[in-house]
């Protein structure tokens, strides 16, 4: 019997790396302008856009149009967003600035109409123990991570007591964009599935996309294609929430420690020591904010005054856009 495969689509967006971020940005229109045809055409079932709303926001910006399509396909489970305004890295930052991060993102999220929520972290460098504590603050149950995850860890796992999808392989899996021919492809996947396999149950969870990477306007069709020729696996293309409920009872792997590795993906380690000077005016500046938001929040109660809200949440995400991972 053939093991079932959920593959979710999705795009991994760095808002600025090896290109300035207007560079990136002409390219995220371009990307993003084809899921959302893609989706409306019911050519694709459903995509995850990378766990941060700052992207979205970006393209909204420039296309303020597309909110009403945006909105519906939410609304119809077939867009998936946050719940971060930005990816950070969590050792990079502190507690005070990723709650501010989740309390933004899920704001704006939940102001877009979506109600399925997912801690995606999956290209961060590493996480802290304390960050499942923190997704509970907020509601949030499910998470997604890779790097930073030891050889013992299984594909479900409790990560102090959140239900985690461990990403076996990563999150990057391009090969429908490759001009090879079917056999290469289905000869590919089968080995990257087996490998998924050793620590999963009878259902696997394999991403589709890559860094910045469009949507291939024929996948389902070249899905359809592999699975004649796939021996043990059959991919359905839906969403990771499918994933979770169709392996709920399976976290049973207890973590309750950091997930800092790096014997096989790398977290870089080494960035946690340089740039000091960035580092101690962030330290700065994020004092300063929770100083600034506790005030308000103390002249809200006290007051009623909420004349500073914006001014701190909108200096927040100055900040916070400059903790990005990967920028």
């Amino acid at each position: 019997m053939k093991k079932k495969v959920i593959a979710y689509l999705h795009t991994h967006w760095d808002r600025e790396w090896y290109r300035e971020f207007e560079i990136f940005r002409l390219r995220l229109i371009k990307v993003f302008d084809n899921v959302l045809n893609l989706l409306e055409n019911g050519k694709i079932p459903c995509f995850y856009f990378d766990g941060q709303t700052s992207a979205l926001e970006d393209y909204l910006e420039i296309n303020p149009e597309k909110e009403t399509l945006v909105r519906k396909l939410i609304k119809q489970k077939k867009l998936f967003i946050g719940p971060c305004y930005t990816l950070v890295d969590e050792f990079l930052t502190d507690g005070n600035c990723f709650r501010k991060n989740l309390e933004i993102g899920l704001k704006y999220s939940k102001s877009l109409g979506c109600e399925d929520i997912l801690g995606y972290f999956a290209d961060t460098f590493g996480h802290i123990q304390n960050v499942p504590l923190i997704f509970k603050e907020f509601g949030i149950n499910k998470a997604v991570v890779w790097r930073g995850c030891t050889e013992e860890i299984p594909s479900e796992f409790l990560f102090n007591g959140v239900k985690t999808v461990n990403l076996i392989r990563g999150y990057f899996n391009d090969i429908f964009s490759a001009k090879i021919s079917t056999d290469e492809k289905v000869e590919f996947l089968e080995k990257h599935l087996d490998k998924i396999a050793q620590k999963s149950s009878d259902v696997l969870l394999m991403p589709i996309g890559a860094d910045h990477l469009d949507i291939e306007s024929d996948i389902a069709e070249q899905i359809k294609e592999v699975n004649k020729y796939l021996k043990d696996y059959e991919i359905e293309l839906s969403s990771p929430f499918k994933y979770f409920e169709l392996v709920k009872n399976n976290f049973k792997f207890e973590w309750n420690n950091e997930l800092r590795d790096n014997s096989t993906t790398f977290i870089l380690p080494g960035c946690y020591s340089a740039r000091i000077n960035l580092k101690q005016d962030n330290s700065k500046c994020s004092y300063m904010l929770d100083l600034a938001n506790k005030f308000q929040i103390f002249a809200q109660k006290k007051y009623k005054k909420t004349i500073y809200d914006n001014v701190i949440e909108y200096a927040y995400k100055l900040l916070l856009l400059n903790l990005e991972h990967d920028g």
